[in-house]
């Protein structure tokens, strides 16, 4: 007990450490350790918190998240809300494994096994280190998907939205779990893509509001809290010339949304008919008529050349999108390369700093924007 609260007092004193830079990089795939070894009575959270550009992480009992993690199934930190300390987890429930793996690993390819097993969301409490599961959904209706789920939270109460296209009606059914009720309901909304799959590459809150992100296509966002009954979804476009087919593979290293100062941004790396990779960075003007506001772009021979990337032996190589620096200043992205994670001021094409990522969940191959979310965190850690 002894050793456990001396881990509290420093898991406290990283949160405040990390707190003076208002800011940190949460990895989404959290780590997963034995119950008994590592969780006292009550207790279903650990934080591991590092000022950026460190990685920033939870743990996990396994009671909370029990299937052996590989590329086709894995927890996920699916949302975090930057009120109240509150984080969405999702995790299959199959039976506990035999034998129970000693250590928390990653299998690279698709196991299969889990087809079938129950899906379930967690809230858990960075204040408490408590883990809450929400109540199933009723028959017939399930989770399906975390890449299309969102969190909205408030003092005592709190809202969880996934979102269930259906294009072959034009339709998506909304599953919205309110927290003062402990219940699900469902509504069936219009859908504006009509026919076309949605992507499902993640969710952002802005403004009240839940944005799905589709990285082929653009967004839709909806008032869950007090807006129409139902909700009217409304369809955001990405930037002109920016669709691609439905399905695209590996979106998520080229493209992310996000919020930076109060606004939502979106950024894209393109490859040009000279062979010139460029990053280029918007910024959402007008919800309503789907408006972006161009702000910078930067070809990557430019950051290549710049004296402090080259100070990094990095090499020459496109990287993969991170994450938007949340708060600013200016125009800053954050990109994975090899093992690690390196900021650069778009507008000014130069690096600002580079640090070795630990983020072992999933393999370094897979790193993009989809496996980490940067988190505003609470006034409570400040």
């Amino acid at each position: 007990m002894a050793r456990l609260q001396e881990e509290r007092a420093a898991e406290e004193m990283q949160m405040r450490e990390a707190a003076k830079g208002w800011w940190v990089i949460l990895v989404s795939v959290p780590h997963v350790a034995h119950d008994e070894f590592h969780f006292p009575p009550g207790t279903e959270l650990r934080l591991n918190f590092g000022a950026p550009p460190f990685a920033s992480r939870i743990t996990v009992p396994r009671r909370i998240a029990p299937d052996r993690k590989a590329i086709d199934n894995y927890p996920y930190l699916a949302a975090a809300d930057e009120r109240h300390g509150r984080l969405l987890l999702y995790a299959t429930q199959g039976p506990d494994p035999e034998p129970r793996p000693a250590l928390d690993a990653f299998y690279l390819r698709p196991l299969g096994v889990h087809h079938g097993f129950a899906k379930a969301y967690f809230i858990c409490d960075t204040t408490t280190r408590e883990a809450s599961r929400l109540p199933d959904p009723d028959h017939p209706f399930a989770i399906l998907y975390p890449g299309n789920v969102g969190l909205l939270c408030y003092s005592i109460s709190f809202y969880v939205a996934e979102l269930q296209p259906a294009p072959a009606s034009g339709t998506a059914t909304l599953l919205l779990y309110r927290s003062d009720s402990d219940a699900w309901v469902d509504e069936e909304l219009s859908y504006p893509p009509h026919d076309r799959p949605w992507g499902g590459n993640g969710m952002v809150s802005h403004q009240d509001r839940l944005w799905w992100v589709d990285l082929s296509y653009g967004l839709l966002t909806c008032d869950v809290v007090y807006g129409d009954d139902p909700p009217d979804l409304h369809y955001v476009p990405l930037p002109q010339d920016s669709e691609l087919p439905a399905g695209t593979p590996d979106l998520e290293k080229r493209r992310c949304v996000g919020v930076s100062a109060g606004r939502l941004r979106y950024v894209q790396i393109d490859d040009e008919p000279d062979g010139d990779p460029i990053v280029r960075m918007w910024t959402l003007l007008d919800e309503d008529a789907g408006e972006w506001g161009f702000d910078c772009a930067a070809s990557f021979v430019a950051i290549w050349d710049d004296e402090a990337y080259k100070a990094t032996k990095l090499p020459r190589q496109v990287p993969a999108v991170a994450l938007i620096h949340p708060t600013g200043p200016g125009d800053v992205v954050y990109f994975f390369l090899r093992s690690r994670i390196f900021a650069v001021d778009v507008r000014a094409r130069r690096l600002l700093e580079w640090r070795f990522f630990e983020m072992l969940h999933p393999p370094m191959r897979y790193h993009s924007s989809q496996f980490v979310r940067a988190w505003n965190l609470p006034t409570l850690f400040q």
